[in-house]
């Protein structure tokens, strides 16, 4: 992620530490664990991938962040060349694909706990939540592709917050990377598993 993202994070999250102390605290973070999964591998692949044109938009509570729209869609791009199932490119010979992702942030919230924990210097701790719904449309062969309000949320705890017994915790950006990448896979599983949109490739698909 570039230097816009950090300047989203550091207006949602790290806000928090700049309040409370943060040489007497740690933040760990982690992706919502109710949600399944997805992996590369169960992507079903076509044998040859699409060329497409990636579009991104960044919101927050349904306000649109232009500076941070680049990142998500360089994140995208990286997906997609992962998955196999296209390759980003600026004449989308075969279509498109546009992603919104919405951050629902309760600021406030989030603020008043830091406050919080600053004034017991870390020693009460607070988990924050932030949740983010997803909108994917794909255009290929003159058919449509949308799934609207995939939803995923990320939690951090600050101080001596706990976190689930078994949890991974990783950094912040790294949390985001990885529930962006979560949502889009699942997005893209549903995609290729469209008889509509599979019925497209022009041999059979392998994997």
């Amino acid at each position: 992620m570039n230097a816009s993202i950090m300047r989203y994070f550091k207006t949602t999250f790290l806000v928090m530490m700049a309040v409370a102390l943060t040489a007497c605290m740690s933040t760990k973070s982690f992706l919502d664990p109710s949600f399944p999964k997805i992996s590369y591998e169960e992507l079903q692949k076509p044998l040859q991938p699409k060329k497409l044109k990636v579009t991104a938009e960044f919101q927050r509570n349904g306000k649109h962040l232009e500076k941070v729209d680049q990142s998500i869609s360089d994140s995208t791009e990286r997906i997609l060349r992962a998955s196999g199932l296209a390759i980003p490119g600026s004449d989308g010979a075969d279509g498109t694909i546009h992603v919104v992702l919405n951050n629902i942030a309760d600021i406030g919230g989030a603020v008043g706990k830091g406050l919080g924990t600053g004034l017991t210097f870390g020693l009460a701790g607070s988990l924050v939540t932030d949740a983010y719904e997803m909108q994917v449309t794909i255009k290929v062969g003159g058919k449509t592709f949308t799934r609207t309000a995939v939803k995923h949320a990320l939690h951090s705890a600050i101080g001596r917050a706990a976190t689930p017994e078994g949890i991974e915790t990783m950094p912040l950006q790294t949390a985001f990377e990885r529930l962006f990448e979560q949502m889009l896979l699942r997005v893209l599983k549903e995609y290729r598993s469209s008889p509509e949109f599979s019925s497209l490739d022009v041999n059979r698909s392998i994997g």
